[in-house]
């Protein structure tokens, strides 16, 4: 599979130019990049602008496989960028986790990441994802260490009867950070870690084609066999694996609680109660404890 890219300076999203596609009935397989996002949203339609800084790109996708398995699609993307992030900056492999069911993050960052972050406030160039680190305000310092910081925020929409894929991944800081939205995670940025030599748009170019590459490379195989060939890695990488989380709706109500053990092949994170009880956990935001 090769994806067709299309790459502009300026959008209103990504997303929206990939559902005109889908409506007007382009065959999947389109890519869409934007350097800059002027309404740009993720998950649960939360709305931002996007500075230049970010890695934008959009995908179309019309899957012929049983609607259960749709789930588990936001998590092989995760796989995607995680892989395209290993590619390009290797000494990262071990550090670059997916967070169930839609992040991309840092494990460990060192203690000057925590001090920029504070200095800039909790946003995010690739907006908020499903996953909240800590109950804690901004700026308290009883709360806790954050265990790792937001790199990238995936969204998977159905639309007419097709899928579009959003993917944002913090490439460079934003000069205009006042730009960028607060949020619940706290944001890391690859020039940060290491990958900043050459124009930032040359970087943000890098990033989106690795995604494209990975991309084209696990989405065959996840067509013709689901998820399973992927639940391995994913449980090998996975952010939240040993960890006891709260599982709340977006009122904040609990829906579950108990340890992280593995994602089951249907995209369900399970859980092990403090009694013993495995829970599987199919929606929801996970605030670790």
């Amino acid at each position: 599979m090769q994806f067709r890219v299309q790459s502009f300076e300026t959008v209103t999203s990504t997303n929206d130019l990939i559902k005109r596609a889908i409506e007007e009935g382009e065959p999947e397989g389109l890519a869409v990049r934007g350097l800059r996002q002027t309404a740009g949203y993720g998950r649960q339609g939360r709305a931002w602008e996007s500075p230049i800084g970010g890695m934008y790109q959009s995908f179309l996708l019309r899957p012929e496989v049983p609607p259960a398995q749709l789930p588990t699609l936001s998590l092989l993307v995760g796989l995607a960028v995680r892989r395209a992030v290993a590619v390009l900056v290797p000494e990262l492999e071990d550090r670059v986790q997916v967070k169930w069911p839609n992040d991309i993050v840092v494990a460990e960052a060192p203690a000057s990441l925590d001090e920029a972050a504070s200095a800039v406030g909790e946003g995010s160039a690739c907006g908020e994802g499903s996953s909240a680190l800590c109950d804690a305000a901004p700026g308290d310092d009883s709360r806790p260490r954050h265990p790792f910081h937001k790199l990238c925020g995936i969204s998977t929409e159905m639309h007419a009867r097709a899928l579009c894929v959003g993917v944002g991944v913090n490439v460079a800081r934003p000069a205009d950070i006042a730009s960028v939205p607060a949020g619940k995670n706290i944001p890391v940025y690859l020039d940060e870690l290491g990958f900043c030599e050459g124009p930032v748009e040359d970087r943000i170019n890098a990033v989106a084609d690795a995604l494209c590459d990975q991309l084209a490379i696990v989405y065959p195989l996840w067509c013709e066999q689901g998820f399973e060939p992927f639940q391995a890695e994913f449980d090998a990488c996975s952010a939240l694996s040993g960890r006891f989380v709260r599982m709340e709706d977006l009122s904040g109500n609990v829906l579950a609680a108990g340890t992280v053990t593995r994602v089951a092949p249907d995209g369900r994170l399970v859980l092990r109660t403090p009694e013993g009880a495995e829970v599987f956990a199919s929606s929801g935001e996970a605030h670790i404890r």
